[in-house]
């Protein structure tokens, strides 16, 4: 795999293109923050949409049964595959990672 920043510019451009490649996909959420330590927000979802809101500073992983929300992203990583993103991770306005690994097919 190969890991890359996404630029901000390129945020909704690239969940725009690529959020489609993941839609029932399962997928694990974790989110880490110094106030809150390592927390499982979701385990084996099936993915049904990510998409980045720019007006409202908004990262949305859809999953069936929770939306997941990352509000006001300050960076965003992608561990690429040849099937697309396996893993991302955003970190949120207040520094808290968003580590989302896609699991399943």
């Amino acid at each position: 795999m190969t890991t890359k920043k996404i630029e901000q510019a390129d945020w909704r451009r690239y969940f725009d293109a690529n959020g489609g490649a993941l839609h029932g996909r399962k997928a694990t959420v974790q989110v880490i923050g110094p106030d809150i330590g390592a927390q499982l927000a979701a385990e084996g979802l099936r993915i049904v949409g990510v998409t980045y809101d720019s007006k409202d500073q908004l990262l949305e992983i859809a999953l069936d049964g929770l939306d997941h929300l990352i509000r006001h992203p300050q960076e965003i990583y992608v561990d690429e595959s040849p099937h697309g993103a396996m893993v991302f991770e955003a970190v949120d306005g207040e520094g808290r990672k968003h580590i989302v690994q896609v699991v399943g097919a």
